[in-house]
């Protein structure tokens, strides 16, 4: 649940699932950020609190979709169908895709990012999809990010670092075939 290395459990699973691919595979060092940090999941929690009074903390801690995290990468080449794979070996796992956003027409931040669920246990979590290159311009950006999503941030600053991520982003090759990968949102229950 927590991203154990036991042989159950979630990690295992795309671990196992990871080793199958024909090309590609886990972005190199994304595990280290497979949980996000303490700190940033505790921002997070604390606005949705604010803007959701109503609602139970633990509820709105298991509506944190990205707490739980994976990266895949591979060759621009390869891109399409392994991310296509993926999604029908999670499937096949019995993970119910949620929601999943193209982003390869963005200029800041490219990439497919995918929202799962474990029926099973009822936790959800993020999938990404990079190329070698865009998941490199999203290592090299990544402070960046932060602060722009940080409201103190001053919006000249924010600007600034936004013009960053442009650049960083101009050096990935938009895959072929990866516009056909469309927006989902899965309907509410």
């Amino acid at each position: 649940m927590f991203g154990s290395y036991g042989s159950s459990g979630l990690t295992p699973v795309i671990h196992r699932l990871a080793a199958q691919l024909p090309a590609g595979g886990l972005a190199p060092g994304s595990e280290a950020d497979s949980l996000k940090p303490a700190d940033r999941f505790t921002a997070k929690l604390a606005k949705l609190i604010a803007r959701n009074p109503g609602r139970q903390p633990g509820e709105l801690a298991a509506s944190i979709s990205d707490a739980v995290r994976y990266a895949f990468a591979f060759d621009t080449d390869d891109y399409t169908e392994c991310t296509w794979l993926v999604h029908r070996k999670l499937k096949a796992q019995g993970f119910e895709l949620e929601a999943r956003r193209n982003r390869w027409e963005n200029p800041e931040y490219k990439g497919i990012f995918t929202r799962w669920r474990d029926p099973a246990h009822g936790i959800g979590f993020e999938v990404q999809f990079h190329t070698v290159a865009s998941w490199a311009a999203a290592q090299q950006t990544h402070d960046a990010y932060v602060r722009i999503t940080d409201p103190a941030t001053p919006a000249a600053e924010r600007a600034q670092l936004r013009a960053r991520q442009v650049l960083a982003a101009a050096a990935a090759r938009v895959p072929p075939g990866c516009m056909e990968i469309a927006d989902f949102r899965a309907e509410q229950r």
